[in-house]
């Protein structure tokens, strides 16, 4: 009897384990708004003292463009932006300025899409994007760089939250076949 019961619980315990792991690997939109929503009201608007250090970088929207076929391409694409702006945000001094319950409500919830979402990765086949990663590479680097350059000065991260704000932007606007 007691057998009986042990293999019974054991049962339920496979099945409720197997249950509780997400069913579909999709990045979500309501993360993604809430992203856009906090970063744009954590410092209101583009300052004007800030003008002459804004600088032109070419956004590469083309890698988050797809057809059907390119869908897993483009997944990855968007969660790589994301570990891409979690590394922007990694450095230090960011400015006092900025609303910081708001600043720590954003980056928590990048760090939630990139941990809910690391299985887009292996959707992916290796070798397949290579274009899309250099391009996000290229990109990402050049605004790292002139944060650098700036001295992470307050404009600088200015900057960097005018082109975070311009790519969820276009990924909430242009890729919600990718997002649930």
């Amino acid at each position: 009897m007691d057998l009986h019961r042990m293999a019974w619980l054991c049962t339920i315990i496979c099945f409720a384990h197997v249950y509780s792991f997400p069913t579909n690997c999709i990045l979500q939109k309501h993360l993604m708004k809430r992203s856009y929503t906090l970063l744009d009201t954590m410092g209101g608007l583009f300052p004007a003292q800030c003008l002459e250090d804004d600088v032109s970088v070419t956004f590469p929207q083309n890698v988050f463009d797809s057809n059907k076929t390119q869908q897993d391409g483009v997944e990855k694409a968007i969660y790589q932006t994301l570990q891409n702006i979690d590394a922007l945000f990694e450095n230090d001094g960011v400015p006092d300025k900025w609303n910081e319950e708001k600043l720590d409500g954003f980056l928590h919830t990048i760090y939630r899409q990139i941990n809910d979402s690391k299985c887009i990765l292996s959707k992916s086949e290796d070798g397949q994007d290579l274009d899309k990663d250099a391009a996000l590479k290229v990109y990402f680097d050049t605004i790292s760089a002139n944060m650098k350059q700036k001295n992470f000065s307050y404009c600088a991260w200015e900057v960097v939250r005018k082109e975070v704000l311009r790519i969820l932007d276009y990924i909430l606007n242009h890729n919600t076949d990718n997002m649930l």
